[in-house]
């Protein structure tokens, strides 16, 4: 068994630099806005709640026929009159239970009332925290107005208390400023980490995708600019024929005006066909910055500054757009505002419209990323089980991935039948399929729990005969694991005993150009990921597939050919594939991607596209495990590597008793249902209706109130332990913890 263990981490390569995320706000700050006094005597109510009923639900079988006003203080859980018609023994028992009974409301109703004015004091200090006002004009403006001024009510508070919890539990790089930090694993060096704290951080200011587009979209009303632009097809479009030909002699190298002619009427037609065609989407051209440039807008103002007086007044709007962006990290929230509404302006946008449906990181015209001071190293014990033992775990998963992508593909080749189609056709005939999801893994867990005693907290599938072991994978693996470090401290660290819990799962390597863009060493760790992606493709190619820019971050790009399915890339020297020459080959029952003129089948690298056709045609998609569908299942480990987190399912009709106005009818309402179904003080709680968790403490009726707002978007809703909580978490600064993830590329070749 042990061989076969080693056998399974053989071929996994972890890359040594390591993106450390954290969150920008302790976990004290949550603790703020809790009742902990109240909550555990929330506790005590319903613990001699349930024994007084047990005491009812077996009566004397002596008792005599109680009158209304006994059975009044039956139901109400009151004491009795010492002539209640029933046996003094259990009278005894029953007046004892139910007077520690109203003891402990009268307790907890005092508590709140002391409790709340502390967790009152506290939501006032923090919506005055400039720091915390900081974070909130830099995602949600209208929140950050109705702060200042002076709003206040359950909605705002609903609201205060949200953000409370994602800027404490949530390690976010976006809108948030949580920072970016760094570190790298050597299994022969120590396991530490140095920082200045939590404060010391160096920010930078990007635009939205939409500013970006807005600058560039002037471009094509100056006749000036478009005569000197040079255009491109994107390689996702065929060739086009029009009238004159004019979009086919768009070859990257000439200019709008060489293409045009020297005839005035050609040439204003001409500029006005290749204009179109770039609104379109069929052409590109050379001051347009690639989707996958970390910086466009430093791109487009080099760009502009090389075409001299015909780009002076883009130009100028480039760099006011620059300097204001240079103003934005140190300006007070109330400046912020104003810049970002310049900034929109200059675009041709309106402030208030960058919300809707965009993404949450894009949903305002200017967006942060920061840089802290905090230096890990990851050495001995550590860095051996990063590298021995979360392999062997995700070596099972790899295998699940290869499994769905074979099942996908099949179910793919079905639709389409025998005989080769064009990419494009493939897409459409593809449409309304649903991924095909490897079933085994969760079977066999789902086998394994049924053996098993109800609340059972844990189980070990690296036990001997829970699983069958994974087949090597037939095709290359990329992915990246945010892990977390369960230990208050690093150096406490022990093999086999310290949770390693594997957070959010990526199926691509996400140690990219837009996370390295602090790193002093950036250029050098893309080169070895590289060279690392090279290795686990040998054999293998892996087509990059470059969307348009639509949120703050860039798409990802990798070692391959490029397939420009909307945006460009920044790599003059890729090699590009058009749409037109790629083919579905199906024999009915499975399916390759092929292009002309490759030598060889093709495979898309991957990048969190949730598709049939993409899953089929990809590199195997590594995802967390696919669960039972229970009430309950324990927490999943490998050893001391956590796989998935203990959870359970709550219906809607448990969670609606917490909806409740008063406070302590919260916490009784959460007491009673941890008390039913086992919950955790702290969990997080996820519904399908949104796309993230919020974090709840079970002692905080302003966090309570986030759950039953999110338990109304879905019949149930999902609840995770909390792992590490806030006692568990290495990363200190003086008496402040912070959640922080270590994010590991890992990379496997096929065979």
């Amino acid at each position: 068994m042990a061989e076969k263990a080693r056998e399974a981490a053989a071929g996994w390569e972890l890359l040594p630099t390591l993106v450390v995320r954290s969150a920008a706000f302790p976990w004290e700050l949550a603790a703020e806005i809790s009742y902990p006094k109240a909550g555990e005597l929330a506790e005590e109510v319903v613990g001699l709640e349930r024994a007084a009923r047990d005491l009812l639900a077996a009566p004397p079988a002596d008792a005599g026929r109680p009158n209304r006003s006994v059975l009044s203080r039956l139901r109400n859980l009151r004491p009795l009159p010492p002539e209640a018609p029933v046996p003094d023994d259990w009278l005894a028992a029953w007046n004892r239970t139910t007077s520690r009974l109203e003891q402990a409301r009268e307790r907890l109703a005092e508590a709140i009332e002391g409790e709340g004015g502390l967790v009152r004091d506290a939501f006032e200090r923090i919506v005055a925290d400039e720091r915390f006002l900081d974070a909130v004009v830099c995602s949600s403006p209208g929140v950050y107005r109705d702060l200042r001024r002076g709003r206040t009510g359950a909605r705002l508070r609903r609201q205060v208390a949200s953000y409370v919890q994602r800027l404490c539990a949530k390690c976010e790089t976006m809108s948030f400023f949580g920072p970016i930090n760094y570190g790298r694993v050597d299994p022969a060096g120590a396991t530490g980490f140095a920082w200045s704290g939590h404060r010391e951080c160096v920010r930078r200011a990007f635009p939205a995708a939409r500013v970006i587009d807005g600058l560039v979209d002037r471009v094509l009303d100056d006749p000036a600019l478009v005569a000197g632009l040079v255009p491109r097809r994107k390689t996702w479009t065929a060739p086009v024929r029009d009238a004159a030909n004019v979009v086919g002699c768009c070859d990257g190298a000439r200019t709008v005006a060489d293409i045009g002619g020297a005839a005035e009427p050609e040439a204003e037609r001409a500029a006005a066909d290749i204009v179109a065609a770039v609104r379109r989407g069929l052409l590109t051209h050379d001051l347009c910055p690639p989707a996958t440039v970390p910086d466009a807008l430093g791109r487009l103002r080099e760009r502009l500054r090389e075409r001299g007086d015909a780009a002076a007044p883009l130009s100028r709007a480039a760099d006011e757009t620059a300097a204001l962006l240079a103003r934005y990290p140190a300006a007070p929230p109330d400046e912020k505002l104003e810049l970002q509404a310049r900034v929109a302006e200059i675009a041709g946008g309106d402030a208030p419209a960058g919300t809707g449906e965009r993404f949450y990181n894009d949903r305002v015209a200017v967006h942060e990323a920061a840089v802290g001071t905090l230096q890990v190293a990851v050495g001995g014990a550590v860095a051996d089980d990063l590298t021995g033992l979360v392999p062997r775990a995700l070596a099972h998963l790899a295998a699940e991935a290869e499994r769905t992508r074979r099942l996908t593909g099949a179910h793919l080749a079905r639709r389409l039948g025998r005989g080769v189609f064009g990419l494009r056709d493939a897409l459409s005939a593809g449409t309304g399929l649903h991924v095909q999801y490897s079933a085994r893994l969760t079977g066999r867990i789902a086998e394994v729990l049924e053996t098993l005693p109800a609340g059972t907290a844990s189980v070990d599938l690296a036990r001997a005969g829970l699983l069958d072991e994974p087949e090597p994978p037939s095709k290359p693996v990329l992915c990246s694991v945010d892990v977390m470090v369960a230990a208050p401290d690093l150096d406490r660290y022990r093999p086999g005993a310290t949770p390693l819990v594997l957070g959010d799962i990526h199926d691509a390597a996400l140690l990219t150009p837009w996370a390295l863009q602090f790193h002093p060493g950036a250029q050098q760790a893309i080169r070895e990921r590289d060279a690392a992606i090279e290795r686990a493709l040998t054999g293998c190619t892996a087509l990059n597939v470059v969307a348009r820019r639509r949120t703050g971050l860039p798409p990802l790009e990798f070692p391959g050919p490029v397939l420009e399915l909307g945006g460009t890339s920044a790599q003059p020297d890729r090699r590009r594939i058009g749409l037109e020459r790629l083919t579905v080959h199906s024999d009915g029952e499975r399916v390759t991607l092929r292009a002309k003129g490759i030598a060889g089948p093709l495979l898309f690298h991957n990048g969190e596209l949730e598709s049939a056709v993409h899953t089929a045609l990809a590199l195997p998609r590594v995802r967390r495990p696919r669960l039972p569908d229970l009430p309950h299942v324990p927490r999943l480990t490998w050893g001391n590597v956590v796989l998935s987190r203990r959870r359970w399912r709550l219906a809607d009709a448990e969670t609606a008793p917490l909806a409740k106005a008063a406070d302590a009818d919260r916490l009784i309402g959460m007491a009673r249902l941890r008390a039913d179904r086992g919950l955790p003080a702290r969990f997080f709680a996820s519904s399908p209706a949104e796309r993230k968790p919020v974090y709840v403490d079970a002692r905080s009726p302003a966090l309570l109130d986030g759950l039953v707002r999110l338990a109304r978007t879905a019949e149930r809703i999902t609840v995770s332990e909390a792992l590490p909580g806030p006692r568990d978490c290495w990363l200190r600064d003086g008496p402040h913890r912070f959640a922080a993830e270590l994010r590991c590329v890992y990379l496997r070749g096929a065979g």
